[in-house]
């Protein structure tokens, strides 16, 4: 069991800081991403579209199995699903190139949270953090 998302495994009690301050600075990241390293390489700033289709993916996954009798279990079903976020964010935001859609900083939030999910509490931990950070995004004056 990771200890990415609890402040106490046993619980599963999410660590607040990554709610809050974490979850605030991942935001304006996105929305002031830092300046690529080369010239010719484009960072952009992150738009709302496309944090929308991301967090509606992650919240459709989220309702595949939330009502479902045995969660735990259907969730192994959607794992891959889950995993793929990553290499759709790579997409997103190719290493080399100038036609880049997301910021870096988004891709590695994004491999960061996938990486770590293992289980369905993890990934639940996952979808509550994505909407705090949403929140924040909007409230730190992403568009």
């Amino acid at each position: 069991m990771t200890n990415y998302f609890y402040s106490d495994k046993a619980s599963r009690t999410i660590k607040e800081e990554l709610l809050l301050g974490q979850a605030k600075k991942w935001a304006a990241s996105f929305i002031r991403p830092a300046q690529p390293r080369e010239s010719w390489q484009k960072n952009p700033k992150l738009n709302s579209a496309q944090l929308r289709r991301f967090y509606g993916e992650v919240k459709a996954l989220e309702d595949r199995v939330r009502h479902k009798d045995k969660p735990k279990e259907e969730f192994l079903k959607i794992r891959p699903l889950v995993k793929m976020l990553k290499s759709k964010a790579a997409h997103a935001c190719p290493t080399s190139g100038s036609d880049r859609k997301v910021p870096e900083e988004f891709r590695k939030y994004m491999e960061d949270m996938v990486d770590n999910v293992a289980d369905w509490d993890d990934f639940r931990a996952f979808a509550l953090c994505f909407e705090a950070v949403v929140g924040y995004f909007y409230g730190e004056g992403g568009r």
